[in-house]
């Protein structure tokens, strides 16, 4: 509980983060009259859905105070269910303890301080595992459907019912608790479970007739059409090393063990293991930090069962283990504030963020009632902080609008040539648009080139003296 307190500072401190902006933004517009995939998500339809219902439960008012507690809230949730799973499990505090501890310090960084999705994935996820190692046949399904209602706030899940099938091959021929036939029932269940939320939900949107966009954004673009890239790499090493270390002296002690089944043949364990290995491969797409945390609570199962087996062996000696753990922890902390020292200031003050006030008078000061803006610049904080939304299908110009603009190269010029858009905020950055990795595609380049003339031709361009920005004013019609 003294960790919660510590986490909401750091977590309010922290902003609402870049992603978040975008959730907030489509999530805020389902109360104004808006439909899932009026605007072009970059997560599964249920996590905008989730963040609308819990800021409405919370107030309704998307200030930063409700979004943390939200964050707190999942937070929480992570903590409980970790330790009542584990517990239940394992039938050891200790083990329970250490896993929900590893799992909430783990928050801290791999970006879970800010509204990601992956928070409410692992507390399905963990109770997933609750299910699936009780090992019978009803438990099987009922921890598929679980991960199915992950999978619907975004396709990171769909590893986690990979893991759970190589656990269901090793049972049957490695370790041999199982016959061909015993998991074939199961893997039967988990995927006939893993299935109904995606089978009701395709049903739902096939009412709505947006079976298609459903489709595309929730299966065929993740899958398959988003782009591998290692901008965060380097970030996600500095973050994350000291956890990974852990995880693989761990490993390596498990093997180490006199007694081979105490581990290898034990399924919480080895689903945990198999999980926590599964869902990094995502990180062959990107490797942002919250991308590594739906294998954080369970390396940390494996890493608290580990720990409890030796401290009980080696108790005279675990104050030379806790010294180890103290210097990494310094080390950690000496890393961060030399990489990261705006990080350390977020646990030392409260923040009043006046400069969101800016943001906001920026572009409302600038329309009238019924005007519409166009605000490609940093398009998610300013759609967010203004309470506009654009008249094109998606709130910035990341990945997934690049993958958009592949077939409406005209999406930017339609939009300018709607009379009823009044300002556009565009051309102060270098990298154009957000994806840097697809700025010079020839449909972005095409896409871009009709925005430029169309503003050339029907708008005239002022540098903001606040913000320092360029604000595009459509000329007055003689």
């Amino acid at each position: 509980m003294l960790l919660t307190p510590i986490f909401g500072l750091f977590s309010y401190n922290s902003g609402f983060g870049y992603d978040a902006l975008e959730y907030l933004v489509i999530g805020r517009s389902l109360n104004d009259a808006y439909q899932i995939y009026d605007f072009i998500p970059s997560k599964s339809w249920l996590w905008y859905v989730f963040v609308q219902i819990g800021i409405n439960i919370l107030g309704g008012d998307y200030t930063h105070f409700q979004v943390t507690l939200l964050i707190v809230i999942e937070f929480i949730g992570i903590g409980i269910s970790s330790y009542i799973v584990v517990n239940r499990l394992t039938k050891s505090t200790k083990t329970a303890f250490i896993t929900a501890l590893l799992s909430l310090i783990s928050c801290f960084f791999m970006e879970i301080n800010f509204l990601e999705p992956e928070a409410p994935i692992a507390i399905l996820a963990i109770w997933s595992l609750y299910f699936l190692s009780k090992n019978k046949n009803s438990d099987w399904f009922i921890g598929g459907v679980l991960l199915g209602i992950a999978m619907t706030f975004k396709s990171i899940a769909m590893f986690y019912v990979a893991g759970a099938g190589l656990y269901l091959f090793y049972e049957c021929f490695f370790i041999k608790k199982s016959t061909l036939w015993q998991i074939t029932k199961k893997g039967t269940l988990i995927l006939v479970g893993f299935a109904v939320p995606l089978l009701l939900s395709i049903l739902y949107f096939y009412l709505l007739n947006r079976l298609e966009q459903h489709i595309y954004w929730s299966y065929i673009y993740p899958f398959g059409s988003y782009p591998a890239h290692t901008l965060f790499l380097k970030k996600l090493i500095v973050k994350t090393f000291w956890f990974i270390i852990l995880s693989i002296i761990s490993i390596c002690l498990a093997f180490n063990v006199k007694d081979k089944s105490k581990y290898w043949s034990n399924s919480t364990f080895m689903i945990s293991l198999f999980f926590g290995i599964f869902s990094l491969t995502s990180l062959m797409k990107s490797q942002a930090s919250h991308y590594f945390y739906p294998a954080a609570p369970f390396f940390s199962v494996v890493i608290a069962m580990v720990y409890a087996h030796y401290s009980k062996i080696y108790e005279q000696k675990l104050n030379r283990i806790y010294l180890a753990l103290t210097f990494l922890s310094v080390l950690v902390l000496v890393i961060t504030f030399i990489t990261r020292r705006e990080v350390i200031q977020r646990l030392l003050i409260i923040d009043d963020f006046a400069i969101e006030k800016t943001y906001e008078s920026t572009i409302n000061r600038n329309l009238k009632a019924g005007d519409k803006a166009l605000l490609i610049d940093f398009g998610s904080l300013f759609y967010f902080h203004s309470y506009r939304y654009p008249n094109v299908p998606f709130i910035n110009t990341e990945m997934q609008t690049s993958d958009y603009i592949k077939t409406h190269t005209d999406v930017y010029e339609k939009s300018l040539q709607d009379t009823t858009l009044k300002l556009v905020l565009f051309g102060f950055r270098d990298t154009v648009i957000d994806d840097s990795t697809k700025v010079n595609t020839p449909e972005n380049k095409i896409a871009i080139d009709k925005l430029r003339q169309e503003l050339n031709k029907n708008f005239t361009v002022e540098t903001d003296s606040v913000l320092n920005i360029k604000l595009w004013h459509r000329k007055r019609s003689r």
